[in-house]
């Protein structure tokens, strides 16, 4: 897809991902994923878009009946949501890491942290937050000075750095090692308010 420049072939065939990932396997998380970045490459704002559409419609239950008491019209259960959600955290994460430099500052913090940070706190399932620290650590990479070639202000890099603390201090798992890796590479960004 990288190479197409073919908009709606890109479009139909990220539709086709989203059609047949299973959410619940890790291995397909990845491999998907990394195919997101690598279209990310070339078609950095079409893989945005679908990712904001995406998280409209799969990240959240939809309810039907007076102020949705009734019940869920896709039949998703709160898991499954979850597991989406873990999805889409990763993906945000590798289309960070493989889109332009040159344009990945521009729509870090406008569009990708926007979209991720309200997923920081109440996280239910580990999945996600295993995820989402990973999207985060891959965030960390792709804004790195050697890789971005520039000088860029993070600020929201203390507020990532200050989530991995406390992940850090509430896990005594392999989530506790990630988010001390994630850690290490955020601090490794410059800050230019320092």
């Amino acid at each position: 897809m990288r190479k197409s420049t073919k908009k709606d072939f890109v479009n139909k065939s990220l539709n086709l991902i989203f059609q047949n990932i299973n959410h619940s396997s890790q291995t397909e998380r990845e491999g998907c994923s990394i195919s997101l970045g690598f279209t990310a490459a070339s078609h950095l704002d079409i893989v945005l878009s679908k990712l904001e559409s995406v998280a409209k419609t799969d990240m959240v239950k939809k309810s039907s009946g007076l102020m949705g008491f009734v019940k869920d019209k896709t039949g998703q259960t709160d898991a499954a949501i979850e597991k989406v959600k873990a999805t889409v955290m990763l993906f945000y994460g590798f289309v960070t890491l493989y889109a332009p430099p040159e344009l990945i500052v521009s729509r870090v913090e406008a569009t990708i942290l926007r979209s991720i940070n309200p997923h920081f706190s109440n996280i239910k399932d580990p999945t996600v937050k295993q995820n989402l620290i990973r999207a985060t650590e891959l965030i960390g990479k792709a804004l790195h000075p050697d890789h971005i070639r520039q000088s860029y202000n993070f600020s929201n890099r203390s507020d990532l750095v200050n989530h991995m603390q406390t992940y850090m201090k509430a896990e005594y798992t392999e989530m506790r090692v990630l988010a001390l890796k994630t850690s290490t590479v955020l601090v490794k960004i410059e800050n230019l308010e320092n």
